[in-house]
């Protein structure tokens, strides 16, 4: 049997590189939509104003991986749908029901590494694989809670001049420095990184694509 084609419906890096980890050859064909527009029942950014719930955080994190996948499913010419499979993902942090979304500014992101820090938050990360030999699609979601220490303001901003991180959703990346701030984490590491690599592959397998070969 032939091996499938894998696209990666995300311009994440870290899902690039995480690909990149498991030796899973693939191409990068970022959605062109625009996510906010996606994000309908975000209220404010970088964070909502009122609470949501565990099921609709889940809602969301499935349709937008799903709108990725299928908006990179829609553009591909006839001669590359053939033994193809198109991944898409989101991710989202939340703290005490509340959506942090990626911050806009140093400010704002230390504002909200300062709600973060001294709690546990969760990462919720929505996933949709499409063959495109036969529309079937493959939808979950993965959850794991992270726990932080407490940091004072002047290491906050001594991290935030040590590394970029306003592309990150919660101003924070778990690799690298920001591995100093993490004393727990419940679930899927790579969740947190935007990619939950056991759960991504167990849909590859039901869709006839072994990553060993």
């Amino acid at each position: 049997m032939k091996m499938k084609k894998i696209i990666l419906a995300s311009a994440s890096p870290r899902r690039h590189e995480l690909l990149d980890l498991l030796g899973i050859e693939h191409e990068v064909i970022p959605c062109k939509e625009d996510e906010k527009q996606l994000r309908v029942v975000e209220k404010s950014k970088p964070e909502m104003k009122q609470k949501i719930t565990p099921k609709t955080i889940e809602q969301l994190v499935l349709e937008l991986a799903y709108q990725k996948a299928s908006c990179v499913a829609k553009i591909l010419p006839a001669n590359k749908k053939k033994n193809t499979l198109v991944i898409g993902a989101d991710t989202i942090v939340v703290l005490d029901d509340k959506i942090i979304g990626k911050p806009k500014s140093k400010k704002e992101a230390i504002s909200m590494l300062q709600k973060l820090l001294g709690n546990i938050h969760e990462v919720y990360t929505g996933l949709c694989v499409i063959d495109l030999n036969d529309d079937k699609i493959l939808s979950a979601v993965e959850k794991t809670a992270v726990s932080m220490i407490e940091w004072p303001i002047e290491k906050i901003e001594a991290y935030f001049e040590a590394e970029n991180v306003l592309d990150k959703a919660g101003g924070y990346a778990i690799q690298g420095k920001g591995a100093a701030m993490i004393n727990r984490v419940e679930g899927c590491y790579y969740n947190v990184m935007g990619l939950p690599l056991s759960r991504l592959v167990i849909m590859l397998e039901k869709l006839e694509y072994n990553y060993l070969r």
